[in-house]
C-alpha cells in the first residue's frame, strides 16, 4: 500500500512540475510576442516617417510625392492605434479622444499600411533600376540618406512581422494544448493573434 502512495505522489509531483513548466513556458513566450510586437510597431512608425520625409524632399515627381506623404501621414497619425485588436497593447482605443476613434473606424490600420506599401513599390520600386552611379546625380547625401533608411525600414518591417507571427503562432500551438486548455495555464491573458498585411 505504502508503494502505491508513493508512486501516486511522484507521479502527482511530475504533472505538476509539467504543468508549472508549461506555465512558464507560455509566460515566457506571451513576453517575446509583446517584445516582437513593440519591435514591429517601431519598424512600422519609422517606415512611414522615412516615408514622409523621403516624399519631401524633391527625389519623386509632385504626383508621386503626395501620393507617399498622403499614405505616410495617414499611417503616422493612426499610429497610436493597435496595429491588430487582440487586446495586448496597452493603449485602448476607446480611451483615444472621440474624432480619433471615428478616424479608428473609417481608416483601419491594417489598411493604411498596406496602402503605404503598395505606395512604396509604385514610387520607389522604378529608382532601384537606377545603378549605383546614376543615383549620384538624382540625389544628393542626404536624400541618398534618407532613402537608404527608408529602404532599411521596408525590410525591418517584412523581418519583424515574420518574427512576430512565428512568435504568435507557437503560442497558439501551446495554448491549444490539452493540458493548457484543461488547467486554463494561460489564466485570463489574451490570445494574441498575427498580424498580416502586405508588407512588400
Amino acid at each position: 500500500m505504502i508503494y502505491i502512495v508513493i508512486v501516486v505522489t511522484f507521479i502527482l509531483v511530475l504533472c505538476g512540475l509539467y504543468l508549472i513548466s508549461l506555465a512558464r513556458r507560455i509566460d515566457r513566450l506571451q513576453s517575446t510576442v509583446m517584445k516582437s510586437r513593440r519591435s514591429l510597431e517601431n519598424a512600422l512608425t519609422a517606415r512611414a516617417q522615412y516615408a514622409h520625409d523621403f516624399a519631401h524632399m524633391d527625389v519623386l515627381d509632385m504626383a508621386g510625392s503626395v501620393l507617399l506623404s498622403d499614405s505616410a501621414d495617414l499611417c503616422l497619425r493612426l499610429g497610436m492605434l493597435p496595429i491588430v485588436d487582440d487586446g495586448l497593447d496597452s493603449l485602448d482605443p476607446l480611451h483615444v479622444e472621440h474624432e480619433e476613434r471615428i478616424e479608428h473606424l473609417d481608416n483601419n490600420r491594417l489598411c493604411a499600411e498596406e496602402h503605404l506599401s503598395e505606395t512604396l513599390r509604385l514610387t520607389l520600386n522604378s529608382l532601384h533600376d537606377i545603378d549605383q552611379e546614376a543615383t549620384q546625380y538624382i540625389m544628393n547625401d542626404e536624400q541618398r540618406y534618407v532613402f537608404e533608411q527608408l529602404e532599411r525600414a521596408r525590410l525591418d518591417v517584412r523581418l519583424t512581422r515574420s518574427f512576430h507571427n512565428s512568435h504568435v503562432e507557437q503560442i497558439q500551438n501551446l495554448r491549444n494544448e490539452f493540458f493548457v486548455r484543461t488547467f486554463h495555464l494561460a489564466g485570463f491573458s489574451s490570445l494574441p493573434i498575427t498580424v498580416d498585411f502586405d508588407d512588400e
